[in-house]
């Protein structure tokens, strides 16, 4: 993310978080219809049950943690003064606290134990015993590991912005075609992480939008608290 302008992405952000807010007033009835597409009367949400999409799901969630253990790796290197090159103190330091403030704290931790949104699956409209809330407002239809935001929505974009910060590094250590395998999976598995949450009902589309525009201001401030102020 180099020569990044933190007050016009601050801004993008800003509108992003007010555009999908006014979206998702105006129309509430979007996250029904959207999940209602992966909904099957009788038998709920079919591709929550495929072993080969589960197995896809943990696959890009193993991929967060070992983004979050290779960051965890690299700050002791460079503690002990043997940094990885190419990610040294502050990159290992943007992707770890990324992690730890966002998906963790934030998203577990915080909304996800106490704004009590139901999942999908769980809802009257969907076969459940529950209600459906709007995403704006805290409810009662869940106790704890609710809907809203989905932790793993935002594991992936912190995912997607792990590919990005190795990619300098990346690139100089891989042919071309490799780098472009790279880049590939850097857009295409945290992409297909987000919909899965979705297309199985575990989330609604709120759920995966506000949990993406959460971690991207985070990443935000720790850029440039962080990446901006030096090199490493």
């Amino acid at each position: 993310m180099p020569g990044l302008d933190h007050i016009r992405a601050a801004l993008w952000l800003v509108a992003a978080t007010l555009a999908a807010t006014g979206v998702f007033a105006l129309w509430p009835g979007l996250d029904l219809a959207v999940s209602a597409l992966f909904y099957t009367p009788g038998a709920g949400f079919p591709m929550s049950g495929d072993p080969l999409v589960e197995g896809l799901r943990n696959f890009i969630w193993d991929l967060s943690i070992g983004a979050v253990l290779l960051s965890a790796v690299a700050l002791i290197l460079a503690a002990i003064r043997r940094p990885v090159p190419g990610f040294g103190a502050r990159k290992a330091g943007f992707v770890f606290l990324l992690y730890l403030l966002g998906p963790i704290l934030a998203v577990n931790a915080g909304l996800k134990q106490h704004w009590g949104r139901a999942r999908p699956a769980d809802i009257s409209e969907f076969g459940g015993a529950a209600s459906f809330t709007p995403p704006w407002l805290p409810a009662d239809q869940c106790v704890s590991n609710c809907s809203f935001v989905s932790g793993e929505g935002s594991a992936a974009t912190a995912l997607a912005l792990t590919f990005l910060v190795l990619a300098p590094v990346v690139r100089r250590q891989v042919p071309g075609w490799a780098f472009r395998l790279y880049a590939a999976a850097g857009v295409i598995l945290p992409a297909i992480g987000i919909a899965l949450r979705v297309t199985t009902g575990r989330h609604f589309l709120s759920d995966t939008v506000f949990a993406m525009l959460l971690v991207l201001a985070l990443a935000l401030v720790l850029h440039r608290l962080i990446l901006a102020t030096g090199r490493g």
